[in-house]
Formats: C-alpha cells, structure tokens, sequence
C-alpha cells in the first residue's frame, strides 16, 4: 500500500537555482525557501528553511525565472534522502519535491497577483 504526502509551503527564495541534468538528461532544479513563522510582536521572528527540488519542465522554469529574494508557493510531496556520513553514522533530511510553483507578487495598492508553474 503506497501512501500519500502533500505539503504546501510559502516563503523567501534564500539562493539563486542550482540546475542540473541527470545522466538520462531529466532537469533537476534545487533551491531553499526561507519560512517565516508567526510569532508574538516582541518577540525575535522564528524561520525555518526548507530545500525545494523540481523536475522537469518546472525545473526549466524554476532555473530560469526563481531568485534569491522572490516570494513563492512551492506544492508538493515530502522525500527523506538518507546516507552515510564521512563519520559512518546515518545522515538524514526532508526536502519538499515540488510540483506545482506560484510567483507571489504583491503589488502595493493593489490585490496579490499570483503566477501558476505545474508539473503536466
């Protein structure tokens, strides 16, 4: 029985796209988004980062229109990477693979405008 992750995630865009081709020439786009979490008003603001990958079509458009700075909506599912450190212990990390990019773009007098990116 397969299971099923989702997980959506808004946030700062923390380094340009690192894109590469894997040996079957499939575009593989990696990049970290910075998540701010909601905090008390005196308080020192909370965030945590979390690393993107994208396939693909979408990894062609990430690599060409995501930059440090941007503010996105990254959707999709959850992929623990698992391997062996240089000290033999086990090294784990969650990244989000995404499928489904929006280009958050808030205007100042006007209503936020938003650009869809997903995978077909």
């Amino acid at each position: 029985m397969r299971n099923f992750t989702s997980a959506t995630v808004e946030g700062n865009v923390t380094h340009d796209p690192i894109i590469r081709q894997t040996k079957t020439g499939k575009s593989v786009c990696n990049f970290s988004v910075a998540v701010n979490h909601y905090s008390a008003p005196d308080t020192e603001p909370k965030v945590s980062y979390m690393d993107i990958e994208t396939w693909e079509k979408v990894a062609d458009i990430c690599a060409e229109h995501v930059t440090k700075g941007k503010r996105l909506m990254v959707i999709g599912t959850l992929k623990q990477d698992r391997w062996e450190g240089k000290d033999g212990k086990m090294q784990s990390r969650i990244k989000l693979v995404g499928n489904e990019i929006r280009f958050l773009n808030i205007p100042r007098k006007e209503e936020a405008k938003e650009e869809t990116v997903a995978a077909e």
